[in-house]
């Protein structure tokens, strides 16, 4: 018995709850009456009664079934309800007419009608059943059939069926209206769950791209910015199509994220509409050729830097395309903050070029002009008294001009490159690797020695800057993501090449894998070092910790005098 009840439990699986719920009602309506038939109807003899509660069984067994099957199929339903109704009408001549208790078994046909039938179906087969029911249950063979007398004979037994016919088709109602409800919520869980762990993943992208842009911005890259942006809309909108329309420069110029081309429509838009789309305080949604795009102005409040743009994958209304929207909002106005910065140290770069021009230009004049010029003069009244002075005399002169031009030289070199860091006993390049070394041991209890070896002074700035995010970028990876506990820091630099290394004895991960991933950490330090036409090698196995090599070629020189070193 609790296998065969098992078995019709799975067979409910995946079907409607509403199935579920008709096809247990089914058989406690069957098993009720048959009870209250079997123990009050003492007239029949026990086989007719065993018959026809057997008979009944049957099709209680049949129909539940097909019932089940066809619960999406309301032309089937209707058959079976069809069929159903004549046969329980029918079974009301043997059993006892109006008076048996089956006549409460048909109320499985009513509510069979209210859950999956139309108002007006479920109420033509309500009063088929009733009527059926009432006079078929009714019908003697030695009294005539009296429709008048049968209303006020049976009325309280009318009376009940309407009562509950109206409270099936209220519940019915509700239960439709709740299922309508609850769909609809589970919907939006859905949608919010959906939204929910793309905000975790994006937040994560933004996190990655922001250390991207520093690194970026510290380069003056403003293509590889684009270029990561297009890389992280990519990810969070699952889009196609990524472009960047720059208006920055005296001609136009698209960027796109692939090797297609921009529409030739979405184009023409763009270039008529451009100073409104730069204006507006919003994202312009528009629809092209049966496509949907955004465009987002990307600007400051001096400089109008151009538009970005992508081709639109979700609806408007749902969770996912506000989410979206907000996500690529925040990250059109972090770019955008990178464009500044790039401008500013352009203006900035210009500004101390032409300040210090001015400061040189001004300490020769006054100074090593003035020395030369008195050099000038003294050569000149030696040349005239030569003959009057006595070679000791000559040799003086000369070696004292000699003392004055190494002054002037060293005075010149100091002026053209400025003083030397050895001089104040300040190195700004340690120093911050070392600062910054110092914050994230504070920071996350980790152990982290830091080597130089050889003069940084060969390195030009641009190295600098490199070296420095790779060491940083470096070391946040080892502890953020491989909970490392130890990092090893070494600089090696000689004349021709500088060797950077980083070792940790953190969780380790699978390069392959990670290279074929969306994070763009093992990207940055790539990008990075191609920049300074340099290689890179990454070992690493999960459990075993990581190794980093740069190797990188010095570009710069070393200019030496006495005092002053460059």
């Amino acid at each position: 018995m609790i296998n065969d009840i098992k078995r019709k439990m799975l067979f409910l699986e995946g079907h409607l709850e509403e199935s579920k719920i008709l096809f247990i009602y089914r058989y406690l309506s069957l098993i009720i009456t048959s009870i209250f038939y079997f123990l009050i109807n003492s007239q029949h003899p026990i086989t007719k009664k065993l018959f026809i509660i057997g008979c009944l069984a049957i099709s209680a067994i049949i129909l539940s079934y097909l019932y089940v099957i066809y619960e999406n199929a309301h032309k089937n339903i209707k058959i079976l309800l069809l069929i159903e109704i004549v046969g329980n009408s029918l079974l009301l001549i043997p059993s006892g007419g109006i008076k048996s208790p089956f006549i409460w078994y048909t109320l499985n046909t009513i509510l069979i009608s209210s859950m999956f039938l139309k108002k007006i179906d479920c109420w033509l087969i309500i009063s088929m059943q009733v009527l059926l029911s009432i006079f078929i249950g009714y019908f003697k063979l030695d009294n005539p059939l009296d429709s008048l007398g049968i209303l006020q004979n049976e009325s309280n037994l009318i009376l009940s069926f309407i009562m509950i016919v109206l409270a099936i088709q209220a519940w019915s109602i509700f239960v439709k209206r709740t299922k309508e409800k609850s769909m609809e919520i589970e919907e939006k869980n859905e949608q919010l769950k959906l939204a929910n762990e793309m905000i975790i993943e994006s937040m994560d992208h933004i996190s990655t791209l922001y250390q991207s842009i520093n690194i970026l911005n510290n380069q003056g890259n403003k293509d590889g910015s684009i270029r990561l942006l297009f890389q992280y809309i990519k990810n969070i909108t699952g889009t196609n199509l990524v472009f960047y329309y720059d208006v920055s420069k005296d001609l136009d110029k698209v960027i796109m994220d692939s090797n297609i081309s921009l529409p030739k429509e979405l184009d023409k838009y763009i270039r008529e509409t451009i100073k409104d789309i730069l204006k507006s305080k919003n994202p312009v949604e528009v629809n092209l050729a049966d496509t949907r795009y955004l465009l987002i102005g990307l600007k400051s409040n001096f400089i109008n830097y151009g538009v970005l743009g992508l081709e639109l994958t979700n609806f408007k209304d749902s969770i996912i395309y506000k989410n979206n929207i907000h996500q690529i909002q925040f990250l059109a106005q972090l770019v955008s903050v990178a464009f500044d910065r790039f401008y500013l140290e352009e203006v900035n770069e210009r500004l101390l070029i032409s300040e210090e021009q001015n400061r040189i230009a001004n300490e020769i004049h006054d100074g090593v002009l003035q020395r030369l010029f008195s050099m000038s003069c003294g050569i000149f009244s030696l040349i005239k008294k030569l003959d009057k002075y006595t070679l000791e005399e000559v040799e003086k002169e000369l070696n004292f001009i000699r003392e004055t031009t190494d002054k002037v030289m060293k005075d010149l070199r100091a002026k053209i490159y400025g003083l030397s860091w050895k001089k104040f006993g300040d190195n700004s390049f340690i120093t911050d690797i070392k600062t910054y070394i110092e914050d994230i041991k504070k920071l996350n209890d980790v152990n982290i020695p830091f080597y130089i070896i050889g003069n940084d002074e060969l390195l030009v700035c641009e190295q600098k800057k490199a070296l420095y995010r790779i060491i940083c970028e470096g070391i946040g990876n080892a502890v953020r993501h491989g909970k490392a506990k130890n990092i090893e820091v070494s600089l090696e630099i000689n004349g021709q090449i500088s060797l950077l290394k980083i070792i940790d004895d953190g969780t380790g991960f699978d390069v392959n894998r990670a290279e074929k991933g969306r994070g763009l950490g093992l990207q940055n330090l790539k990008q990075l070092t191609h920049s300074l036409e340099g290689s890179i090698k990454i070992d690493s196995k999960i459990g075993n910790g990581t190794t980093i090599k740069v190797l990188i070629p010095n570009s710069g020189n070393l200019m030496k005098g006495d005092e002053v070193v460059i």
